[in-house]
């Protein structure tokens, strides 16, 4: 009986585990969107000429800001999701060691239970 129940506790955290990485794994494809997008975005601003009168949207409002202001601001926003998906797979690489773990306790449990 106990042995049951350890099983159906592993077999939980297991799909708990698989659920997280599943979970990285849009994050990750997200955040690669947004990063392609603002590349998109850098590419365009810097065709056009510095004396440029771009209007950065805050809130409800526009904000008149320097055309080098505006790049700098998709830049910054480009290297933080860079950062951040670096953060998310190396959480992942862990979910991912902590699954094999997982899985390898479930099989113990079988063999052990084959076994007697």
């Amino acid at each position: 009986m106990e042995l049951k129940k350890a099983f159906q506790e592993l077999q939980a955290e297991m799909i708990f585990t698989q659920q997280q990485l599943r979970i990285a794994d849009v994050q990750i494809q997200t955040l690669k969107r947004q990063i392609q997008h603002a590349e998109l975005t850098k590419h365009e601003l810097s065709a056009l000429p510095e004396e440029t009168r771009l209007y950065e949207g805050v809130g409800r409002m526009f904000v008149l800001k320097p055309h080098n202001g505006i790049v700098k601001d998709v830049g910054d926003r480009i290297s933080q999701a860079e950062s951040k998906i670096k953060v998310i797979e190396n959480n992942k690489q862990y979910l991912e060691k902590n699954l094999k773990e997982k899985e390898n306790g479930i099989r113990e449990l079988v063999t052990s239970k084959i076994k007697k």
